[in-house]
This record gives structure tokens, sequence and C-alpha cells, in this order.
């Protein structure tokens, strides 16, 4: 296949319509669409946006679940030259407030109802004032940005239009503005500005380029050994940097079609894979056990000897070898990465040893260069000892978006990043990876942030402290668990923090156990010890640290 490096998005997109237009692009939920048809209808929603005012650099918030019309919608805002910033459709209105704000937005696109939630009324949560304007476009103080708000609902509320009449809108403008500003977009000004917990308290907004992301698709193609007849799964959410970047954008890559679905079910996965004949999947460690476990129930129904390979982060060996007793030799390997990479750094070869694959996250892609160094003093490490993952290359970020006065530059002076994450790299350059420098909690695939609901639990006008910490899980890897210390004469219960909880923050962030204490123990240096606190609980529930 052609280098990437000198293309935009769409251009790499537009690639793969010349050479497969009439193939399957997408099925989601059971509907399906061609690569023509994806090509064609992003063109209707482009025109639309540019005539609405959209100019490049605006960012446009994809507030959906997996379907066509966040597949659409990042297709068309590339060849705007606009930005894109995927929206988790988890969050809730602490989370919204603090993004729509942040990233000055200007169009938002969301569903009417998913999943039992009234999006429309979560929007008007993070902005009670939202109005209607003239024109269709709408106006609110908590969002001074924000001049248009689009929702797939059939029956849009004041304020919101429709998503579809929208687009069909533009199926009849002059094609001339969309060409200019398709020809005008740069491989170096910025496509995506996607959101990342990350170990902080604040999400940091990463700011990812055309050029990367048109290249990294292809650079995960080659190490894979991906083929024109290759076909797609997955159900992570196209929000996230793993569906997106290693999930949509691989089936790209080779023209084949992507099977998805809104929302993870392992029984319609397992009849998706089975019924499609898929070769791919792009998953992680609750998916793939909760697939294992309806399968070792008795779902002798289901066919998956067809998968070759997948990529998953973290899969422990026992689950590797679960999965070989299930479809066989198979290619399955584990991938080491972060959002300010654009996705995968370090990835196993099919071909490396089942202890290869298994045991460890794989080399470096081609022209990425990954580092082991002192977490203090930033000193490289030989192999074979620990310390904290430096990476540099052509995959990663522009920068942070508007970081504030105390986030230090994100890159020394050599163009190294440092991850925050723990690891060591062996003798022939494969990566173990052992954890963060900072700890983070890795709920069911999401990033968790103790110290981010610790200062939410705080807030509470009856909570004198709070501490959180994870304790592993046998489906979701790692749950919060939160300790809490009232405040002298305040009587609250257990439910009554949950539903405080619920109201404001994902619910992946919500912790599964709360205790409450009379007083935090401190550790030498007068502050809170949660490692005691952790071990207390661990006890308590008679479970082995997992460390």
């Amino acid at each position: 296949m052609p280098s990437a490096e000198d293309r935009t998005f769409h251009r790499f997109f537009q690639d793969t319509l010349k050479r497969v237009p009439k193939n399957l692009a997408l099925s989601a939920d059971g509907e399906t669409h061609t690569y023509e048809d994806l090509w064609e209808k992003s063109g209707w929603l482009a025109r639309m946006l540019l005539r609405a005012g959209l100019a490049p650099g605006e960012r446009v918030g994809l507030w959906l679940p997996n379907g066509v019309e966040l597949i659409l919608s990042y297709l068309a805002i590339s060849r705007t030259g606009a930005v894109a910033i995927p929206i988790n459709t988890r969050f809730r209105r602490d989370e919204l407030t603090y993004l729509f704000g942040h990233s000055g937005l200007s169009v938002l696109i969301c569903p009417g109802t998913f999943l039992g939630t009234d999006f429309c009324n979560l929007l008007r949560e993070a902005a009670p004032d939202l109005a209607a304007r003239p024109g269709g476009e709408c106006a609110t103080s908590h969002i001074p940005s924000l001049r248009r708000a689009l929702t797939t609902s059939d029956a849009p509320p004041s304020g919101f239009c429709s998503f579809w009449g929208f687009l069909q809108e533009g199926r009849t403008l002059p094609g001339g503005p969309l060409e200019r500003a398709e020809s005008a977009v740069r491989p170096e000004d910025t496509c995506l500005l996607m959101y990342t917990s990350g170990s902080t308290a604040t999400p940091k907004g990463v700011l990812l380029k055309h050029a990367s992301c048109a290249r990294k698709p292809l650079a995960l193609t080659k190490r894979l050994g991906l083929r024109d007849d290759d076909r797609f799964y997955t159900a992570m959410p196209i929000s996230h940097a793993a569906g997106l970047f290693s999930g949509w954008w691989l089936a790209a890559a080779v023209g084949g079609p992507l099977f998805t679905h809104s929302r993870f079910d392992a029984e319609a996965a397992l009849k998706t894979i089975s019924r499609e004949r898929i070769t791919v999947e792009r998953s992680f460690p609750t998916l793939v056990k909760d697939q294992l476990e309806l399968l070792a129930g008795g779902g002798k129904d289901y066919d998956i000897s067809c998968l070759r390979t997948g990529l998953s982060s973290s899969l422990s060996p026992d689950v590797f070898e679960k999965l070989a007793d299930v479809i066989g030799p198979h290619e399955y390997v584990n991938n080491f990465g972060f959002t300010e990479a654009t996705g995968v750094v370090t990835l196993s070869d099919p071909g490396d040893p089942p202890e290869v694959r298994w045991g460890k996250m794989g080399k470096p892609l081609d022209g990425m260069e990954v580092r082991i160094s002192d977490p203090d003093s930033g000193a490289p490490r030989p192999a074979g000892e620990e310390g904290e993952i430096f990476v540099r290359g052509w995959a990663m970020m522009k920068g942070y978006h508007d970081p504030g006065p105390d986030v230090p530059p994100p890159f020394d002076l050599d163009g190294w990043y440092r991850s925050g994450d723990l690891g060591y790299l062996d003798r022939d350059g494969y990566l173990t990876y052992l954890g963060r420098v900072r700890e983070r909690l890795r709920v069911g695939g999401e990033n968790v942030s103790p110290e981010e609901v610790s200062v939410f639990l705080r807030r509470h006008p009856a909570v004198e402290a709070a501490e959180v910490f994870g304790v592993p899980d046998e489906r979701l890897g790692e749950i919060p668990v939160a300790i809490i210390q009232r405040k002298p004469g305040a009587e609250f219960s257990e439910e009554a923090l949950l539903h405080y909880c619920r109201e404001s923050i994902a619910g992946f962030k919500i912790p599964r156990h709360i205790r409450f204490v009379g007083k935090m123990p401190l550790n030498s240096s007068h502050k809170i010890n949660r490692r005691k606190l952790r071990q207390e609980f661990l006890d308590e529930m008679g479970c082995d640290s997992g460390e």
C-alpha cells in the first residue's frame, strides 16, 4: 500500500473508495453501507456544515454511539477542515460541563435517546438556558461557543435540529465549496481533539494531526499482515481511541467491512462473528472474557473458528490460552499505546511465538521509538531494567489543547514524551507493561483516575474526606472502591452517595463499594494512607491484593 505520510485522513479514505467503491464498508446494528455510500452522504453533511458557517479549525462534538451517524460525521468533519471531538456517551453533567467549556465546540451532534438516556435533556442539564435561534441555530451562556445542536431524534426538541434532515438538505447543494475546503486541508492540520483522563484529575485534550491519522492504520495493517478479504468486528466505542484507531480504521485501510453494535452484548457479538465469518476483532479483556464465558456455558451454536487475529490491550496469558482452546491456533496480539500517540505504539507480530505474543506488548511500530528511563531523572535505563516508558515518533500528538499554566511541556528537547507508564524492554526490543507511574484504574476498558473521583466525592456537602482506589475484579479487571469520612454530625447512606454519583459522573467511575470510617488513617507524611485502606478492604472481602 502507498505511504500515507503526506495525506489527510479523508484522502486516505478516498484512496480506499477508489479501489473498492461497492464493497460493504459498515454494518452497524444490521444497517449496511458501502464505501461509496459513506463518501456520498458524508459529502452532503459536509456541504451543509460549510453552508452553516463551519470554518477550518472549528470544533464539532460527536456525542454518538457506534453507528452510521458517527462514521458519516467523522468523514464530513475531516473533509471540511474542522476538528472532530469524540465524546463518551456515558459522560454525565460534570464531565460534559468541563468538556463543552474547555473544547470550545461550535457544533454538537447527539442521539435523541440511547440506552434509556435522553441526551437532549442531558445537554440542557449542562446548559439550562439553551434556546433556539433563527436559521436552526442555538445559543447558551453556559457554552458560549455553541451555535448549532443536531440530534438523531425523529422529533428534535426546541434548540435542536434534525441530523438527518440537515444532512438531506446538503444533497442538492453545489459541490464547489466542499472541493475547495478539502483541498485546503493539510496533513499537519489537526484532525481530532480527543479527551483522555490519564492519571490526572483534569482531562486533557489531545490534538492529533491528519498525517498521523492517515498513516497509523497502514502501519498496523502491515504489522498484523491484514488482507483485502479480512472482515472486522468491534463493539468498542468508536468514540474511544482503541475502537477508532485500530477498529474502524483497520477496515478502511484494506477496504473491508466493519461490523459493530451500538452496545456490547456477548451473544450478539458471537452471532455476528459466526454469521459474518469475522477474521479480525478489536476488543479489550472484559469483552473477550464475556464471550469466552458464554461459549463455555454451552454456546455450541457459534462457530468462531474464522477468527484469525485480533488486538487487545493487556490480555492475560490464560485468556489467550482459552482462545486457543476455542478457535485453535490464532494470531491474537497484545499491544501498548495511548491517545497521545494516536493509539498503538508497540504491537506483536502475528508470527511471534505464543509466549511472546501472550506475555509481552510487542515491538514499536516502524518509525516509532520506545525508551525506558528513570522516572525521576529521565536518564535511560538498559534492557531488562524497569522504568518509565518514553515514546517519540511520527504518530505523536501536536500537543494539548489549552493545557493551562501548570502543565509542563509534553515533550523534552529531544522530542521524547513521558507516558507515565511503567515497563521494561528485553534484549530483543519487546516491551513488557507493568502499570502506571501514578495509579490509574482500568475498569472494563475505561480509564479512571482515582483522584478525579475522590475530588468529586469530596464536593458532597456531608463528606469530610474521600479516598478512591482500585481492587481486582474477575470480569472488569478492576473496580473503584471509595472510603468516606463523614463531616461531624452528618448522616447519609451509601445509596444516597451513589445517587449523587449517578447524577453527575459516568457509571464506570462510580465506586462499586463504599465504606464509611470514623477517621482516615495517616502515613508518616500525614497523608491518607491509601495502601492501608486498600489492604483493610481486601482483608474484609477475603481477596488477594492482585499486585
